[in-house]
């Protein structure tokens, strides 16, 4: 499975949001993950700065940095191919 974590200004100014996209031979999906913080904090159980020591990099702007930001999830929350097939896109969200 390929994912990518694509990372958009927050709506109101301050911290960023994050999506996560996986795609599958079959299947191609999109998980609004929410504010990275509360991501970091509430799904993972992990401060952003954990996070960053567990990726090696804090470089969110570079493509690189966004698939080692995925593949961390990915792996810390057990996700495969078929078990994102059965998934909704708001499942992963932590607002």
């Amino acid at each position: 499975m390929k994912a990518n974590i694509i990372v958009t200004q927050g709506s109101y100014g301050f911290g960023y949001e994050w999506t996560l996209k996986c795609e599958t031979k079959t299947t191609m999906k999109s998980f609004y993950l929410g504010q990275d913080v509360k991501f970091c904090s509430r799904v993972l159980g992990m401060d952003p700065a954990d996070v960053v020591n567990a990726i090696g990099t804090n470089r969110l702007d570079t493509d690189t940095g966004t698939k080692k930001l995925a593949k961390f999830i990915v792996d810390q929350l057990g996700l495969t191919g078929r078990r994102i097939k059965t998934m909704e896109a708001w499942e992963l969200c932590c607002q």
